[in-house]
This record gives C-alpha cells, sequence and structure tokens, in this order.
C-alpha cells in the first residue's frame, strides 16, 4: 500500500484505497470480457456496452428525485453533452474495441491509458488553469516515450493475431490504423475528462451526466448499427456474447464511479497509482488469457506507463 500523506486521515485513506482498487479491477475485467467479443462488431459492442450505464442511471436519478435533487440541466448543456458523447462512442469507444483484434489488449490498454493521462494533462494545463509541475512534465516524457515504445510493440503482436483477423487483407496499413484508433481514443478519452469537470462545476450531477453521454450513445450508435446492417450477423446477437457485452458495459460503469469517487478522496498522484495497474493487468490478461506475445517492446512501454503516472503530481 502506497504511503499515506499526512493530510489524509487513515479512514478517508482506506476507504479511497478501496475504491481505487475496485475501480482498477473493474476496468481490466471491462477490457478482459471487451476483448473476448472482438470478433463481434465494435459498433454493436459499444451500443451494447453503454446499455448497463442507462439501466442504472435511471433509478439513481429517481432516488435523488425523491430526495430533493431535481435541478435539470440547459437545453444547451443536454445538446453539447449529446454531441460529446458521440464523438466519445464513436472515435473513443469504437476505435478501442475495433483495435483489440489487431494489437491485443496488452498493447491497447497501456498506449490508450497513457495517451488519456498524457492528452488530459495538456488539456488541463492549456484550458483548465492547472499548470502542469516539473515532476508531471517529467511523467508526460515517460508517457510520450511510452507512446513510441508500444506502438513499436504492436508489430509483434499484429504479427501473432493477424490470423485471427477478419479482414481480408491484414496488411501492415491495418496495423497502423489499429495503433491509430487507440491513440486517438486515448486522446478523446483524456478530453472527455476535461467536459467531466466542466459540467460539474456548472451544477451537472454525474448520475444525470452519465445519463446523457449513455442515452445518446446508444441511440447513435444503435442506429449506425443498423445502418451498417449488423443485425443480419448471428454472432452479434449470440445471447452469449450479448451477455459479456452487458457484463463489460456493467464493469465500466461500477469502475467510473468509483474511480470518480476515489478522486474526491485522495490525491491525484495517488488515484493514478490505482490507473497505472491496469497497464499491468491488462499485460497479464493478453497473456494468459487471449496468449498474446509477450514481447520485449511491450514490457519496456508498461513499465514506462507504469513509471510516467506514478510520477505524475498536480497542484
Amino acid at each position: 500500500m502506497p504511503h499515506v500523506n499526512n493530510a489524509i486521515s487513515t479512514e478517508l485513506y482506506t476507504k479511497g484505497f478501496i475504491l481505487g482498487s475496485i475501480s482498477s479491477v473493474a476496468y481490466s475485467a471491462a477490457n478482459v470480457f471487451l476483448r473476448s467479443v472482438d470478433h463481434c462488431d465494435a459498433v454493436w459492442v459499444s451500443c451494447v456496452k453503454a446499455v448497463p450505464t442507462f439501466a442504472i442511471m435511471i433509478p439513481w436519478l429517481m432516488i435523488r428525485y425523491c430526495n430533493g435533487h431535481r435541478k435539470m440541466p440547459s437545453f444547451k448543456a443536454i445538446a453539447v453533452l449529446s454531441l460529446v458523447a458521440v464523438v466519445t462512442h464513436l472515435f473513443g469507444n469504437v476505435g478501442f474495441q475495433w483495435s483489440l483484434d489487431k494489437i491485443g489488449i496488452g498493447i491497447a490498454v497501456p498506449l490508450c491509458l497513457g495517451m488519456a493521462i498524457l492528452s488530459g494533462a495538456i488539456i488541463d494545463g492549456l484550458f483548465m488553469d492547472a499548470k502542469p509541475s516539473g515532476r508531471t512534465m517529467v511523467s508526460m516524457c515517460f508517457l510520450i516515450v511510452s507512446v513510441i515504445v508500444l506502438s513499436l510493440g504492436g508489430e509483434t503482436a499484429f504479427e501473432t493475431l493477424k490470423n485471427e483477423i477478419k479482414a481480408g487483407d491484414a496488411s501492415r496499413s491495418l496495423l497502423e490504423w489499429g495503433i491509430g484508433s487507440v491513440i486517438v481514443a486515448g486522446i478523446v478519452y483524456g478530453s472527455f475528462g476535461a467536459v467531466i469537470k466542466t459540467a460539474g462545476r456548472r451544477g451537472v450531477s454525474q448520475p444525470m451526466l452519465m445519463l446523457i453521454i449513455s442515452t445518446a450513445g446508444i441511440l447513435f450508435l444503435f442506429a449506425l448499427s443498423y445502418q451498417l446492417d449488423v443485425f443480419n450477423v448471428p454472432e452479434n446477437l449470440s445471447v452469449w456474447n450479448i451477455g459479456r457485452m452487458l457484463l463489460a458495459g456493467l464493469c465500466n460503469t461500477i469502475a467510473f464511479v468509483a474511480l470518480v469517487a476515489a478522486l474526491q478522496l485522495l490525491p491525484v498522484t495517488n488515484v493514478n497509482l490505482f490507473n497505472a495497474s491496469q497497464a499491468a493487468f491488462g499485460a497479464i490478461a493478453g497473456v494468459l488469457i487471449f496468449a498474446e506475445p509477450a514481447s520485449p517492446w511491450m514490457i519496456a512501454g508498461i513499465l514506462l506507463t507504469i513509471a510516467g503516472l506514478v510520477i505524475m503530481k498536480r497542484k
């Protein structure tokens, strides 16, 4: 267990430690479930994954309503958040899901995580009046190097996984698209963090934010799935596959709620320790469960990602 900041009581730290651990484990479990359905259409997987969040937020908001929390966001706020949701689901969730059978979970998770933290720190410094400390700058250098190293490791994973890819041309360009889609997904996730902060400062509650994001995502991705004719592919509608998509969504919702709660109790530096563990969990799951190659590039990239997250500190 990391050193406890003297300004944090033991009780608060214990709660934060438990919540952070739950978040990391739940995110890792969600990624494993997503990797297990990477043979299904990425748009459809992302659509179904958003359903548990929608289902959980409805009763949560009803309870808040009964307890007197009845403030509704403005129409403009809902419209902006809906647009953000479409971008996040399409370029974040769909892009990440599409890449899993190209570069594997062991490369995709730390690569996406590193880009999310890196882009989030840059956005904080440029637009959120959060001037980065010296340690943050060092951390960002580690993350930049880790992204480069992990990208190099993607080729080894691709060579092992390309026989599983359905696309007729499993060429190097497909590898580049896979790495690129994860990098874009990480940038989108990092930017989404700034949206969450801004919405929270303007009075939009966490469950309301998640309801808007999930609802807009479900509607958009369902319509897109229909256009892509995914409902005529039996494996997309298999009960076993749908179940794993829903479990991924449930784990993702639990992880996000736990992460937000942990951030309210612990400094960002401590919470980053839990985020860093996702990179290791992703690699372990990739090697042990999905027989992905444990290349030196992947191991080095994961270690650099973890080091960067551990070093990071903000005022």
